[in-house]
């Protein structure tokens, strides 16, 4: 469990880009009953938290000498350097069901990757759940050791699913998480050759220059005229 210290901050808006000068971050941590406050905090520990945290990591924080619980709900980042710009948390209340999005961990080897015979495919990296915190995991384990031949799926009613944990949509259940799609070939043009009256061999599509009888160059004195 990850553990920060968060500020009450006066600057919003545009104005919350002086604090990025004097090596604070703007952030907003908002709850369950769509209330929020203006926070900052270091940008060193901000770059800390992100190495570390996930979008289930349990963060505790500390504002105004009172211990919250809550997780990073959205980062927001310079599109040119990466760098980041501001983060939203939200407050989790331990004791009620709560939605969350928690990412799949994909484990073993393929054997239709392995022997080249296609190419994995993520189509849903995240699932969004609803649970309480001591339900909450880090992760959930698909198993892509199944997948031997182009054309095989693992949806999500294929994946175990931790007890507790509830879908934010039943029609989830038939989504595929992972795919193999067969490999692309590649065209392999080949020249067509063809023999002339003379045995003269002559690549189709190919243009030359003739310089034997019966040429097609103009003379000096065609040029000429």
């Amino acid at each position: 469990m990850e553990k920060i210290s968060l500020q009450k901050r006066d600057l919003t808006g545009k104005k919350a880009k002086r604090l990025l000068n004097e090596g604070l971050l703007p952030a907003v941590l908002y709850n369950s009953k769509k209330e929020s406050q203006n926070v900052k905090l270091t940008i060193s520990e901000a770059a800390k938290l992100l190495n570390e945290a996930t979008l289930t990591t349990i963060i505790d924080i500390e504002l105004d000498g009172k211990a919250k619980k809550a997780i990073i709900k959205d980062v927001d980042t310079n599109p040119r350097t990466d760098e980041v710009r501001h983060i939203s948390f939200f407050e989790i209340d331990e004791k009620q069901p709560m939605v969350f999005e928690i990412p799949f961990e994909l484990v073993g080897v393929s054997p239709a990757v392995k022997n080249n015979l296609g190419v994995l495919v993520n189509i849903l990296p995240t699932l969004e759940v609803r649970c309480k915190v001591a339900d909450l995991v880090d992760s959930i384990k698909v198993d892509i050791s199944k997948l031997e031949f182009p054309g095989q799926t693992i949806a999500v009613e294929d994946v175990e699913i931790p007890e507790g944990i509830s879908f934010i949509n039943e029609d989830i259940k038939t989504s595929p998480i992972v795919t193999i799609t067969q490999l692309q070939k590649e065209e392999e043009i080949e020249e067509v050759v063809e023999e002339t009256e003379d045995g003269e061999e002559v690549v189709e599509g190919e243009e030359g220059e003739e310089t034997e009888e019966g040429s097609t160059e103009e003379t000096p004195e065609e040029k000429e005229e």
